[in-house]
């Protein structure tokens, strides 16, 4: 499946690229207030979050929302699971120890990559995880 080839939203009126896109003009604006880029700053902090869990960038059928992980230590609503579960199993419940640990892996070579990227080539990161997923669990079952 292929993912997106431009910034809009191939079947919808507005995606987590479109958002990422609008909050980012409203935080570049000279017209916003103060409280709009409050606000906008908020909402990218979480689109930028979101775009990187494969199910919201995936096909509509996913339905990240709903979807079911099974028994567990994991939340059984997958978005929650994504959310709050795995990063709590991976960086632990500490948070200013899971930034400490996360700022060291910070490399000069890694700011590049990510100032040098767009968030379509997010999604589309995305989205090839997904795709990877869907494509194993169509085999397996």
């Amino acid at each position: 499946m292929p993912g997106l080839s431009s910034d809009t939203c191939a079947s919808a009126s507005a995606c987590v690229v479109t958002a990422i896109k609008k909050d980012f003009e409203v935080l570049s604006s000279s017209n916003a207030s103060q409280a709009q880029k409050l606000a906008s700053l908020k909402f990218l902090g979480h689109w930028v979050g979101d775009i990187h869990q494969p199910l919201h960038v995936s096909c509509e059928d996913d339905r990240a929302e709903t979807a079911y992980w099974g028994s567990g230590y994991l939340a059984p609503i997958l978005h929650a699971a994504w959310d709050t579960c795995l990063v709590l199993k991976a960086l632990g419940e500490d948070v200013n120890e899971a930034a400490t640990e996360l700022m060291k892996t910070i490399t000069p070579a890694g700011i590049e990559s990510w100032t040098h990227s767009e968030p379509m080539d997010w999604a589309n990161e995305s989205f090839a995880i997904a795709d990877h997923e869907r494509a194993l669990a169509d085999q397996y079952g």
